[in-house]
């Protein structure tokens, strides 16, 4: 069913079906099939220990289908929702990607000393090399 149409070749006539929803006739090859069981009120649930439905067999028209959500809309919605995921996916790899490179920053700022003044290390250095090496004698 990848083509509208391509199911047309060599079928003859095919057996009609009512939709469940509507009451359309529609050919069983362009229905969608959809269980379909009897519902009953929370009332029931609640007091029966066992509750047994049957669910049978219905068909849907592509309509109402598509307006009830069984499938989606075709070829091209299947197709951008994959480039959509892939896409989300990426950006989700580039949040967590970001987010440890922030750890990682906040983790190098908090470890590193504070740098001292310039002019103080200068003067630190000149009044170590000033001052007089004093010799031992023994």
């Amino acid at each position: 069913m990848a083509e509208w149409g391509g199911w047309w070749t060599n079928r003859g006539k095919d057996t009609i079906v009512k939709c469940t929803f509507c009451g359309r006739n529609v050919p069983k090859h362009k229905a969608v099939e959809v269980k379909v069981g009897g519902r009953l009120s929370r009332d029931v649930y609640e007091v029966a220990e066992v509750v047994s439905m049957a669910s049978t067999k219905g068909y849907a028209c592509i309509s109402c289908a598509k307006h009830r959500h069984i499938i989606k809309d075709g070829i091209h919605t299947t197709e951008k929702e994959k480039r959509l995921k892939k896409h989300a996916k990426a950006k989700r790899e580039m949040d967590k990607v970001l987010i440890r490179i922030k750890e990682i920053e906040k983790a190098e700022k908090s470890a590193k000393p504070k740098p001292l003044d310039n002019k103080t290390s200068e003067k630190k250095v000149v009044e170590a090399k000033k001052a007089p090496v004093e010799e031992k004698k023994e």
